[in-house]
């Protein structure tokens, strides 16, 4: 594919980090905030991708190991970053362990822009760390580096289905 600006695909920009050996990014638009991880609160059970839940904003947001998800047999480190995401009213966090940091549009390049697949009837077709690759939403440019766009969204209902973190009773149906 031939080079071209990300300005094209109407951003501000990209919010950058390292997780499970690899670099990726979040596009600005998605992110409601980035905070130190320090009081993130475990979830009961057996090891998972899960990494817990972080107070933000008032609320209470699930939190998803990235690097777990990604298979990474990466260590924690001693400071952690959560990155909330948000859609609507819909949000979840990304653990992470190198400080996330912004780049402006205008210093990311579109590598690769595959074009948009049927949504997945599988939801292990997302990508959970499984053995199977997590759907590339893009590639881009940053630095000299390439940089993954994913699909966190579908790792994250993957991982913890929408369902599950629905109150009973108190859902619509």
């Amino acid at each position: 594919m031939e080079e071209q600006s990300y300005s094209a695909l109407v951003t501000r920009g990209l919010v950058v980090f390292a997780a499970g050996g690899e670099w990726l990014a979040a596009p600005v638009e998605e992110v409601a905030g980035m905070m130190v991880a320090d009081r993130l609160a475990p979830l009961p059970g057996p090891g998972s991708s899960m990494a817990g839940v972080v107070a933000f904003r008032g609320g209470v947001v699930p939190t998803l190991d990235l690097a777990a998800v990604l298979g990474s047999e990466e260590r924690a480190s001693a400071q952690r970053y959560a990155i909330v995401l948000e859609r609507g009213t819909d949000r979840f966090a990304l653990l992470v362990n190198a400080m996330p940091r912004l780049v402006p549009a205008r210093d990311i390049v579109l590598r690769d822009h595959p074009e948009p697949a049927a949504e997945p009837s599988d939801p292990g077709s997302a990508g959970s760390g499984r053995g199977d690759e997590p759907r590339m939403l893009a590639t881009y440019e940053v630095a000299g580096r390439d940089v993954r766009y994913l699909d966190y969204w579908a790792l994250m209902d993957t991982v913890a289905p929408p369902a599950a973190f629905r109150l009973g009773g108190l859902g619509g149906r």
